[in-house]
């Protein structure tokens, strides 16, 4: 299926919804300091940023609007404890090299939300198969803010959330008629790929590629009862590769929401997006989602709420093809008793399935395998959480889950955290949890080795599922009337048979042969050092320190993509007189190895991104950014990585 016209075809449609004239909710709305925020991922419960008691960083809309990010791996990594690892972003290269706390999102670790239901897939990255789940699922420009908690959180979202959650949330359905688009190019140059010494330069050295970006969007009330959203977005790039290659993705969103009653809403959503790498005819990826809730409050103190989706992704090229599906749905049941106690119970089914054949050639005695899957994982769960209230000050949030895996049967994993008020802006967090997690479709049950660059790959049905316990606590306090603060964090994680890959000793096909194994025990722990300051409008300031020690105790090497020091800082300022204003983001990260033998390091690297912008008008906004300054490789010569990059854009709202 195709959906090249899809921009088309929102377009005609919002012609025949109900439209009018611009116009901002924020307009008649009273300021709400970042502390008042309101956040939900963390107990699946609604709390002020300060009062939440699972440690929880923000990333509202006016973050997004100062910073210079053009994707989510661009907002994120700022964000201390969480590494990005060797990511370029562009629709077509790799965004699925990340870890949280040492943790790796490509491996299941970690768990990205949007709205709050898993996503799955790379969306069009470069990436097959289940366990290349990229970052850049949706546009900068569609995000309303992103909730990050972490730590074990297992006990309201299943086994892939052991190093924690990033929840994306989407744009409201505005109550006044909304519109608006954005259009971006820019144009960048390839760096070197250095191996053993020996320097490859890219096809068009010295040459400029391309990328392009457009998205629209459209929203309105339809009556007092129902609303929709709608937005299309179009992406460009020239890859980074050896070779310039076309790479296209259109996609699109709409959410309609509908109040039947003050007792009784719904609402639906359905995402499609399309990409293709035009000079390879055969690489095309097709994915849609489609989501439905409904909340029923029968009384002030009660609400039941079930929602569930189905998630498709179709995929082919030269050498692969097939299916990747996820299908889930979940009841869950939350009662305010009064008095500061509040009860959330539910019950979830979630089915993964792959389907999926490709062909490898070896490198060294030419012949051709074929490795094919097809599994589908089933995990039924039911969970409790108590939120206890206590003295105003004290916050007690036990609970317990458990999951009935398909393939490894029962597991129960329960969780505390406790939220301590030391005094008004002074707090106190604390947690502790157990998770479970399987190993992934891609670790069990291909049938056959298959090719990755210069090795093969072995599946091993006879893994064992593992298990964690974490650890964490932390001090956070608000300063200069609520316009700064500092959080201080400490973590551990304890996992038993972590699964990692190792070489076997053994050729296939002429090339090392390596395979999955459980080892006993895996570590990583670690301090975090979060600073936000806010003391005007028109200025903010944050920053952030992890450090993060990592081992695999059966060998004493370091777990990768986990840089033992990793900084950032990012300062923001507009002068409102002329609407002129500026961004600017460093990041270090000290080394870190990408394998698991620990013989091919990423070194430390420094990159330094700045944003200019001018407002037009009140409907207009006209940046320039330039992106790796500097000119860094990021530390890994040893691919084709994107180099210093400009992108000139314009935004306008109607």
């Amino acid at each position: 299926m195709s959906w090249k016209k899809i921009g088309v075809l929102l377009t005609m449609l919002s012609m025949f919804l109900p439209g009018g004239v611009w116009a901002e909710d924020s307009e008649t709305a009273e300021p709400v300091t970042k502390l008042d925020q309101i956040v939900v991922t963390g107990t699946r419960t609604a709390h002020a940023l300060k009062d939440a008691p699972v440690e929880t960083t923000l990333i509202t809309r006016e973050d997004i609007e100062q910073s210079n990010a053009q994707t989510v791996s661009d907002l994120l990594k700022t964000i201390p404890g969480l590494s990005i690892g060797r990511s370029n972003d562009l629709v077509g290269a790799a965004s699925s090299s990340a870890t949280m706390r040492g943790l790796s999102f490509n491996e299941g670790y970690g768990l990205i939300l949007i709205d709050g239901q898993r996503v799955q897939g790379s969306t069009q990255s470069g990436g097959h198969g289940e366990y290349a789940i990229g970052l850049n699922q949706i546009p900068v420009s569609m995000i309303e803010r992103i909730e990050i908690v972490k730590g074990p959180s297992s006990v309201l979202y299943g086994s892939d959330a052991m190093a924690g959650v990033i929840n994306i949330i989407t744009r409201k359905i505005p109550s006044k008629a909304t519109s608006g688009a954005s259009a971006k190019y820019g144009w960048y140059k390839m760096k070197d790929q250095v191996r053993d010494g020996v320097v490859s330069k890219p096809s068009d050295d010295g040459h400029h590629r391309n990328t392009r970006a457009f998205n629209a969007y459209t929203g309105n009330k339809i009556n007092d009862r129902m609303g929709f959203l709608l937005n299309y977005s179009h992406e460009y790039s020239e890859r980074n590769s050896s070779s310039p290659y076309d790479c296209v993705r259109d996609s699109g969103m709409g959410k309609f929401d509908v109040v039947f009653s003050d007792k009784v809403s719904a609402w639906v959503k359905g995402e499609i997006s399309a990409f293709s790498r035009e000079s390879d005819p055969d690489r095309t990826e097709d994915s849609y989602r489609i989501s439905v809730g409904m909340d029923f409050d029968p009384s002030e103190n009660h609400r039941l709420m079930f929602k569930g989706y189905h998630y498709l992704d179709d995929f082919s090229s030269s050498s692969s093809s097939g299916q990747m599906g996820y299908d889930q749905g979940e009841l869950q049941y939350t009662w305010y008793t009064g008095a500061g106690h509040v009860l959330t119970a539910g019950t979830e089914f979630q089915r993964q399935g792959l389907d999926y054949s490709m062909t490898s050639t070896s490198s060294e005695t030419s012949v051709t395998t074929k490795t094919t899957v097809d599994e589908d994982v089933d995990t039924f769960s039911v969970y409790l959480q108590d939120e206890w209230t206590l003295f105003k000050k004290l916050v007690l949030v036990p609970g317990v889950r458990y999951d009935d895996h398909s393939t490894f049967g029962g597991s129960f994993n329960p969780k505390l955290n406790v939220l301590y008020h030391l005094r008004e802006n002074t707090s106190l967090r604390a947690s502790v949890g157990k998770a479970f997690k399987s190993p992934t479709i891609r670790q069990l049950y291909y049938d056959e080795p298959w090719k990755h660059g210069s090795y093969y790959i072995m599946s091993n049905p006879d893994l064992d599922p593992e298990e964690s316990i974490g650890y964490s606590a932390g001090i956070e306090q608000w300063l200069f009337d609520n316009k700064g603060m500092i959080n201080v964090t400490y973590f551990r994680n304890e996992i038993d048979d972590m699964v990692l890959r190792y070489s076997t000793g053994e050729l296939y096909q002429g090339c090392d042969l390596r395979t999955f194994k459980n080892v006993d025990e895996a570590m990583t722990q670690g301090v975090e050092v979060t600073v936000q300051f806010y003391p005007t409008d028109s200025f903010s300031l944050t920053a952030g320190y992890a450090f993060t020690d990592s081992e695999d105790k059966s060998t004493g090497n370091e777990l990768t993509y986990t840089p033992e020091h990793a900084f950032t800082i990012s300062p923001a300022y507009e002068y409102t007189p002329w609407g002129l204003g500026a961004s600017g983001t460093l990041e270090y990260a000290s080394d870190q190895y990408t394998d698991t033998d620990n013989t091919t390091i990423q070194e430390a690297h420094t990159v330094v991104d700045v944003k200019i912008f001018k407002r037009l008008s009140k409907q207009s906004k006209l940046t320039f950014e330039v992106d790796n300054v500097f000119d860094s490789d990021n530390g890994y010569e040893r691919s084709y990585s994107v180099g210093r990059s400009f992108t000139l854009g314009i935004d306008m709202t109607f």
